[in-house]
């Protein structure tokens, strides 16, 4: 292994001190003590969690990548949160926020009252957010043991999942590459891709896709019985996030235990008479579940029922909608990959300008990595080297994404599968020639005008 070494423990500290300096402005900020010690505890929290995950990488670099971006993601959650409310006079970007806001309200008043989890997740209210409004409702619990709750404190919390998530992508990425490169991988990753703005909303899809990522990195780890209970467990919580992603979760480990009954049984009859149990077992399931007969016929009905409360963005999906059933489809799920289009889109109404320019930075950069991510596919076929749990990966979390596209088009959904692309797209990029690079930039960037430049002339 490269012995390389990014950081040492002068980095640290200031990491450390920046961490302090901003949790002591939001404190002011806020007017509330909660703001200075809770992210502290966090960071300590989070320092031990890396310790836990056991990451292939080098602990020290692991460390400093989640508390680097715990700094970066809790400074831009005050910068958000100050301009919100002298700008806009509201306290979140999406309206969903306040809903949960007041969820942690309430749960905080049922884990006083000695609720556990699973009576959280009795109540009918919040049977399909329990996962998320239990968390929240803990922070709310923490934050009153000192001062107040309120939306920065709970997104205090949010901004602590979503930094665990580079330091995971730092982690899967050193199964493939240098120490070096996984570093400058995680970097991108945490700067570019949706996790900084969704580190700033008061939403599930942050805590969602650190399920997935960390799903990921365990099926590519050794195969154990061990590492197949974590997954069941993170598979148990998922569900308790949004009862569809926990089904689909169910299908990453799945992948792992195809794998695992594929390298221990030598015999191929049994493999397959196993694979059938798993498969008729898997279908008997969903033919039994009202839910997931609901959720598939949602799939099936959402491309004619789109909401067209979307302005521009839904006129288009209508449009698409009407398309040959396969073309809409593949057209659906491409334009599901540039979101948000227009760029003008976060300018309009119940949007907030400025404060979502991460989301569109994301946009395009994602739109350009897909560029990188097409050519490695058909130029270099870079699926045929991947080794099979990526592979695997990669189809599940391609449906994935196909299916969401049907129903809307939701980054903050589809990100929970991102890593694994974006981890394709970072091998074929290392497989192409400087000229074959500059190709792909130049005219990923120009497709993407053109295509601005097509929307706004046709008025679309």
């Amino acid at each position: 292994m490269e012995d390389f070494k990014i950081v040492d423990n002068n980095r640290i500290f200031f990491v450390l001190l920046f961490i302090i300096a901003v949790s002591i402005a939001g404190g002011f900020f806020d007017n509330n003590i909660s703001m200075l010690l809770l992210p502290l505890i966090f960071t300590l929290f989070g320092i031990v969690v890396t310790y836990i995950l056991n990451l292939e990488g080098n602990i020290k670099n692991s460390i400093y990548i989640f508390l680097l971006f715990f700094g970066i993601y809790l400074f831009y959650n005050l910068v958000v949160s100050f301009g919100l409310i002298h700008i806009y006079g509201v306290e979140n970007i999406k309206s969903d926020e306040e809903w949960f806001f007041e969820a942690s309200n309430d749960i905080y008043s049922k884990i006083k009252n000695g609720y556990n989890f699973l009576e959280v997740a009795g109540v009918q209210e919040y049977k399909d957010t329990s996962g998320a409004v239990y968390l929240y409702g803990f922070i709310s619990y923490l934050a009153k043991i000192y001062g107040n709750n309120s939306f920065l404190i709970q997104k205090v919390g949010t901004s602590f999942i979503a930094s665990l998530i580079p330091m995971v992508m730092y982690g899967i990425s050193r199964l493939y590459f240098s120490e070096k490169i996984s570093i400058k991988v995680a970097i991108i990753y945490g700067l570019l891709s949706f996790i900084p703005f969704f580190s700033s909303t008061l939403l599930r899809d942050t805590h969602i896709a650190l399920m997935f990522i960390l799903t990921m990195y365990i099926i590519l780890q050794r195969l154990s019985f061990i590492n197949f209970l974590i997954l069941l467990f993170v598979s148990f919580y998922s569900y308790y996030l949004r009862e569809q992603t926990g089904i689909f979760m169910i299908g990453f480990t799945l992948i792992y235990l195809f794998v695992f009954i594929h390298n221990s049984i030598q015999n191929i009859y049994i493999e397959a008479f196993i694979y059938l149990s798993i498969l008729s077992i898997v279908i008997i399931l969903i033919l039994y579940s009202d839910k997931l007969i609901y959720m598939f016929e949602q799939i099936s009905s959402a491309s004619s029922k789109r909401s067209l409360a979307q302005a521009s963005s839904s006129s288009i999906g209508a449009k698409i909608a009407k398309l040959p059933f396969g073309l809409n489809i593949l057209t659906l799920f491409g334009f599901g990959q540039i979101q948000p289009f227009p760029p003008s889109l976060i300018f309009i109404k119940n949007h907030k300008g400025i404060f979502e320019l991460p989301y569109l930075i994301a946009g395009i950069s994602w739109f350009i990595g897909w560029g990188f991510l097409l050519y490695g596919i058909f130029k270099d076929n870079i699926l045929k080297q991947l080794d099979s749990k990526l592979f695997f990966m990669f189809l599940f979390s391609i449906l994935y994404i196909t299916l969401i596209s049907i129903i809307e088009f939701s980054q903050r959904r589809q990100m929970a599968v991102y890593p694994i692309l974006f981890l394709v797209m970072v091998l074929s990029y290392k497989k192409m020639s400087v000229t074959a690079r500059t190709k792909i930039w130049v005219g990923m960037i120009f497709s993407y005008l053109i295509m601005v430049l097509i929307f706004y002339f046709m008025k679309l």
